[in-house]
This record gives structure tokens, sequence and C-alpha cells, in this order.
């Protein structure tokens, strides 16, 4: 309950603040202003203020820009917290299990701390340490949290994700990363699957020391990503100077983006925590990965079409007028529903043909939709006036109409592909996903990434008195907002024979 009022006095204090501010009685900066709340406010709120540092769809960039700094500027707990946890978990002081132990922490974050420590072999670990009572905390957290995104969706709405699912996301994620003993088993799978790629490290973790609330792991060397994005901004660091430690700032986010990519179209879970924190920059042109308590699954259903889709719009001459191949594959990736309700509307006498007809005919409309929208949004993208989540999801909610629905996987990976594209157009003005994708499907050809099972499954067939059912309400909504589209659609049906006339 104490946690709650402290919340609640301290939104009051800051609103105050900003009122100051906003009528010139003080001369601390907005987006100074607001990171000051979420460095004050502690536990989850500066995870909180981490995931919208990576959002300039709900931040100006300004602002996002400077909440960056919280994913270096949180302050350490007491090593007497330490020293409990390690008798509570292991039954041992970190003196008696390590052969030496840092009681000063190298890194600080939301929830844990991080120290340095020698095994008894010598060998060089980092151990992190869960923050006291920052389970309580959480939860106080997650009520305000709720109450405060109600009154965003009502007030400050975003057009990508509403503030409701942006916060129902960050409660499960949360959750899983309160419990080192899940890390430790995602960091276990995952330095397995990127053992593959020479360019990508991935700490071993030590499981017969680790606990819920205690992971040690190897110790890699390196330059955090936030510090980088930090030191850029603020003159401390230059492409130069990093070139002199042996680190090619453009090189990041190709090396990053193109691992990426390969875990989420070749292994089962991908890392979906991309933020510079979590990544580590090393001095042989190398990155490390980090904090693996959020991964990603990778995509299960119909994934032979998802390929085809992404595949296909690597081959677009990007004049916006060669779109209808991908839209077609992606119509069949994410038309699960359409599908079924158009199949199932014809008579079983008609021909696979006729079915792919009107698939075609949906395909070319939408990429017409598309074609105009990406003429007008791509030079906002270039320019970060508007991000990678924008404009994906944005595509998304345009889809809404042809009743595309991507399956839950595929929006985790564009949102974390969005938060790729922040970073890396921080890192490189000339960085392009296309580019990007094209040199993907290069070097690792369709044909490379699927497996027998990944066929296209077949549409399900229901009722068709309930799919025409399902139609006709379709048709009616299509009426109202896009009355081009329901023209296209009723007289085709009529000459199938699918609705009356």
């Amino acid at each position: 309950m104490f946690r709650f009022f402290y919340i609640v006095g301290l939104l009051i204090k800051y609103s105050l603040i900003y009122i100051l501010f906003k009528i010139g009685l003080m001369t601390k900066s907005g987006p100074k202003i607001l990171r000051n709340f979420f460095e004050e406010a502690g536990g989850s709120f500066i995870k909180f203020g981490q995931l919208l540092a990576l959002r300039v769809d709900a931040l100006p960039k300004e602002y996002a820009l400077e909440m960056i700094n919280l994913f270096d500027n949180v302050k350490p707990f007491p090593y007497e917290n330490v020293k409990n946890t390690f008798l509570e978990e292991l039954g041992a002081t970190p003196e008696k299990i390590f052969k030496v132990f840092e009681k000063s922490p190298f890194a600080s974050a939301s929830f844990g701390q991080v120290h340095a420590a020698k095994l008894e072999n010598g060998h060089t670990v980092a151990v992190k340490v869960l923050r006291p009572g920052i389970e309580e905390a959480v939860l106080a957290d997650f009520f305000i949290i709720e109450i405060l995104a109600f009154f965003a969706d009502l007030f400050f709405k975003i057009e990508a994700l509403p503030w409701g699912e942006f916060v129902k996301e960050f409660k499960r994620w949360t959750k899983n990363e309160l419990d080192y003993q899940i890390e430790a088993e995602n960091m276990e799978k995952m330095y397995i699957n990127i053992s593959v790629n020479e360019l990508i490290v991935v700490p071993r973790v030590h499981r017969h020391l680790s606990t819920k609330k205690i992971l040690v792991m190897d110790y890699i060397e390196g330059i955090p990503l936030s510090r980088v994005l930090m030191g850029l901004k603020d003159g401390r660091l230059t492409p130069e100077k990093l070139e002199k430690m042996g680190i090619d700032i453009k090189e990041i986010p190709h090396i990053y983006t193109q691992e990426f990519l390969r875990e989420f179209l070749m292994d089962d879970i991908y890392h979906a925590d991309p933020h510079p924190g979590n990544i580590l920059i090393l001095k042989n042109g190398k990155i490390a990965l980090l904090d693996f308590g959020i991964i990603g699954n990778s995509i299960k259903y119909n994934k032979a079409e998802f390929i085809k889709f992404f595949e296909s719009g690597t081959r677009t001459d990007y004049n916006y007028l060669n779109l209808k191949e991908p839209i077609y594959h992606f119509a069949n990736f994410a038309g699960e529903e359409l599908r079924t309700i158009i199949g199932s509307s014809l008579p079983a006498t008609a021909s696979e043909k006729q079915l792919e007809q009107i698939m075609h005919l949906l395909a070319n409309h939408f990429s017409e939709t598309i074609g105009r929208r990406m003429a007008t949004e791509t030079e906002e993208l270039k320019t970060m006036k508007k991000d990678y989540t924008v404009f994906f999801l944005g595509i998304i909610k345009a889809a809404q109409k042809y009743k595309v629905k991507l399956p839950k996987e595929a929006v985790a990976f564009i949102r974390a592909l969005s938060v790729i594209g922040f970073l890396s157009k921080e890192l490189n003005y000339e960085f392009r996903f296309g580019d990007e994708a094209k040199f993907f499907i290069k070097t690792h050809p369709p044909e490379t990434l699927l497996d027998r099972d990944d066929i296209a499954p077949p549409f399900k067939r229901i009722s068709r008195e309930k799919a025409i059912e399902k139609l006709n309400d379709w048709l009616s909504y299509l009426i109202e907002i896009d009355p081009g589209l329901y023209q296209l659609v009723k007289e085709k049906f009529k000459e199938y024979n699918a609705i009356e006339s």
C-alpha cells in the first residue's frame, strides 16, 4: 500500500514540475523531467520507461533519446542485501562460494545488479542478483500502470499499439524476468543455437550456482550499446574514436539484424529484448547478446507462406507498384479466417482456381492501398519521424478490413524489429531494412529455410450456411468502409453463385 501512495505522490509532484516547465518557471526540459520521474519511481517503472525509450510512436524522438539514459543509470543496492540473498538461495556468502567476489557491482538494472567474480579455478564470471523486494513492488506497479494505461488509451491513443495491449505484454515479460531459472534455460538454448554464428557471442550459464534470484554466467568484456549511444549523443564518442577501438559502428546494425532474422526464420526461439543495455559491443568486431528473460517463439503456423511473403518482398523494385505477389502471400499467411469464409462459401464443386482468383483480387486491391501508404510514409521512416512499429503495424491496421490477423509470433517479431530499426538508424543513418532482408535471402535461399513440415495447410472448411452468414456480415461491413472493394467482391461471388443477387 505504501508503494501505491508513493507512486501517486510522485505523479502529483512531477505533474506540478511539468506545469511549471510549460509556463516558463522551470528550466529543466520536458524529456529530463520524464526521465527523472521514472528514475525516482524505480522498480518496474524503470523497465517500463526503457520500453518507452524504444518507441518513437509513443514518445517524441527527443524524449525517447533522453530515456535511453535509463538503461545505464540505476542506483545499486547495498552488498548486505546481496549477502542475504546468497544465504537464502545457496546457504553461503559469496566469499565462501567464489575465489574472488567484487562487492561493488559493475552494472545495475531495474530488477537486479551484476557483480564480477572468479570461480575456484580462476575463471571470471558475472553474477546477477535480483533486487530485494522487487517482486512485491512490481505487483503494486502493475496496478498503477494499468490505471495510467486506461486513461492513456482515452486521451493519448497510439495508432499502432493500444496502451492496454502494451501493458499486457509488459506484465507478461516482467513476470518472466523475475525468475532467473527461466532466463538460465533460455540462455542455454540460445547458447547452442547461436554457436553457428561466429560474430555473435552468448555467455555460458553456470547452472549449479544459479537459482531463481541468482544467475552466474561467463563474464564478457565489452561496451554496452546504451553507453555507445549516450557517448555519441554527448560527444564523448565519435565513429572515429570507436574505429580506433576496433569497432565499426556502421557494421553493428548489419551484424545484429542478420542474426535476428536468422534466429526468427531458422531457429525455434529468438532474442526478443534487443534493447541497447542487452547488446554488448566487443573490440574484435563481434557482438554479445545479454539478458534472456524475454525470448520470442518463431513462426510455426504456415511458415512456408511467410517465407514466400518475405522472399517475394525482397524482389520488389520498391516503386510500390510491384507488391501483388508479396501481398498475395501475406494474405495466405495471415488471412486464415478470410480464406476459410471464402472457401466454405463456394460450393464444394468450385475449383481451387476459383478460390485463388478471389484471393488474388483481394491481394491486388490491398497492394494498391499499401502502395499509396508506403509512397507517402517511407520518407518519414527514413528521417525517423515515424518508426518501424508504426510503419509495419499501420499496414496491419489497414489490412483489418480484409480480415487479416497476424499470429502473435509475427506481431512480437515486428515489434522487436522496430526496436532494431530505431537503434540501427541511430548508429547508421543509411540503414535500410529492405537491404538487410535482400542480403539475408541471398545468403539463405528460401529452400534452406523450410522443412518438410512447413507446407501451407489447406483451409478449414466450415458449414456453407455459416460461411455465407459470415460472408454477408463482412460485405455489410465493406459497404461502409470501402464501397469499391465491396462491389468487386460482391460481383465475383455472384459469378460463383455464392451469394444472392
